[in-house]
């Protein structure tokens, strides 16, 4: 199963939720926002509880999120390396760019698939890992990662 999230900001993903037509729609599940759902997939649903989310991350083989901090650490925590797919604003997907400053934060210090360009995500689906265990919890790395991205030269300095 590959689970697929946007998130619950309100601008639509349709950049993303289009290029899921080049998977098996019956392998998707998909968690698609204030759009039209995707045509075809297994299961889809515009919003879920964060429960269901949990248990989707879970069970699933590959994850394909939007760049929300949330979302990334529950699939790092699940032992997935997602596929990370930054909303933009010049696209009106978001109100800013920090998807985009984030995700080029995260992705030199490896743990995610930054995936720029939706016309390649059948290659990285086909390129995804997951461990065989979720990480024991050491996200030191990560964390430090999107501190240094929200505090720039700050992130040297106590907390």
């Amino acid at each position: 199963m590959i689970f697929v999230t946007v998130g619950t900001h309100q601008q639509p993903f349709d950049r993303l939720l289009g290029a899921l037509g080049a998977l098996d729609p019956g392998e998707l599940v998909v968690q698609y926002g204030p759009a039209e759902p995707p045509p075809g997939v297994a299961r889809a649903e515009p919003y879920m509880p964060f429960e269901r989310v949990l248990a989707h991350l879970r069970e699933a083989e590959t994850v394909i999120t939007h760049a929300g901090v949330g979302s990334i650490l529950c699939a790092r925590r699940e032992g997935h390396v997602p596929i990370v797919v930054p909303r933009r604003h010049d696209l009106g997907e978001h109100v800013d760019d920090h998807q985009a400053e984030l995700t080029r934060a995260l992705e030199p210090h490896g743990g995610i698939v930054a995936l720029w360009d939706v016309a390649e995500l059948t290659a990285a689906v086909a390129r995804s890992t997951r461990a065989a265990e979720p990480p024991s919890g050491d996200t030191a790395s990560l964390r430090a990662s999107v501190r240094a991205a929200l505090l720039g030269d700050q992130a040297s300095s106590p907390a």
